[in-house]
C-alpha cells in the first residue's frame, strides 16, 4: 500500500474507491496543499494478492501508514469503498480521527430485491448440479482467483454496527443520482450516526465531488473550521 504527501497542518488522509488510486481525489484534495498535510493513499486495487485480502487488511494496512508517520487526530475524506475503510478504522482506532467524511459511501448492507435472490438461489441450485454456477459480470470473471476471493470479502463485510461506535461528527456528502451506493444508504447513515451532517447533491451521480468539485470543497472546509 503506497501514499503521496503534500504540505503541512492538521492531517488529511484521502481514501479513493474501488479500482481507483492515489490520484482518484486529487480534483478536491489539492484544494488543501497549502493549508494541511494531506495524505493521498493508493490501495493498489489492480495488483494481484498472493492470498486473498479482505477490509480489516485494508484498515490495517492505513493505520499502519499513520503510525509509521507519526499521525494521529486526522481528518478522513473517502469515497465510495474508502468510507468502508473509514468508517471501520474511526470505530476500532478512535485515537486516529479527529473527523470523517463519507462521500458516496459503500459499506452499508443493500437492500436486496427479489432479482437478488433469484440469481442467489439459481446459483446455489447450478453448483448443486454440478454446473459451473452463474459467471457474473465480464470484469468479475476476468479477475485472477486471489482477486475474485478478495472483491467478495469486501462486500459482504458490512459496517452497519460499526456506526455504534463512532463517536466524532461526520459529514455525509452524496449523489441523490447514485445508482452505486443509493440515496437510502445516505439517510441511513443520517438515522445510525451520532453526529451526522448530510448534504445531498441533486444532479449528482457516485462521483458527487467531482459534479460538485467546489461546493465539496467549501462544505468540507466549512466542517473542518467548525471542529476546530
Amino acid at each position: 500500500m503506497h501514499y503521496k504527501i503534500y504540505g503541512t497542518g492538521i492531517p488529511l488522509v484521502f481514501l479513493h474507491g474501488w479500482g481507483g488510486d492515489s490520484d482518484s481525489m486529487l480534483a478536491i484534495a489539492r484544494a488543501f496543499f497549502a493549508t494541511n498535510r494531506v495524505i493521498l493513499v493508493d490501495f493498489e486495487h489492480n495488483a494481484i494478492p498472493n492470498t486473498p485480502l479482505d477490509l480489516d487488511h485494508y484498515t490495517d494496512g492505513v493505520k499502519d501508514i499513520l503510525n509509521k508517520l507519526g499521525v494521529v487526530d486526522a481528518y478522513f475524506i473517502c469515497h465510495s469503498f474508502g468510507g468502508r475503510v473509514g468508517v471501520r478504522l474511526t470505530s476500532r482506532f478512535p485515537f486516529l480521527a479527529r473527523g470523517l467524511v463519507l462521500i458516496d459511501s459503500a459499506g452499508l448492507k443493500p437492500r436486496r430485491g427479489i432479482k437478488y435472490h433469484f440469481k442467489v438461489f439459481l446459483h446455489k441450485i447450478l453448483k448443486k448440479l454440478g454446473k459451473s454456477g452463474l459467471s457474473g459480470s465480464a470484469d468479475f470473471s476476468a479477475l485472477a482467483p486471489t482477486q475474485k476471493a478478495t472483491f467478495i470479502n469486501i462486500v459482504n463485510d458490512f459496517t452497519d454496527r460499526d456506526l455504534e461506535y463512532i463517536n466524532i461528527p461526520v459529514l455525509v456528502l452524496w449523489g441523490a443520482k447514485d445508482r452505486d451506493t443509493p440515496l437510502y444508504m445516505a439517510k441511513r447513515y443520517k438515522r445510525k450516526l451520532k453526529k451526522c451532517t448530510l448534504k445531498v447533491f441533486k444532479n449528482a451521480g457516485h462521483f458527487s465531488y467531482l459534479d460538485n468539485c467546489s461546493e465539496t470543497i467549501a462544505l468540507i472546509k466549512t466542517y473542518i473550521a467548525n471542529n476546530e
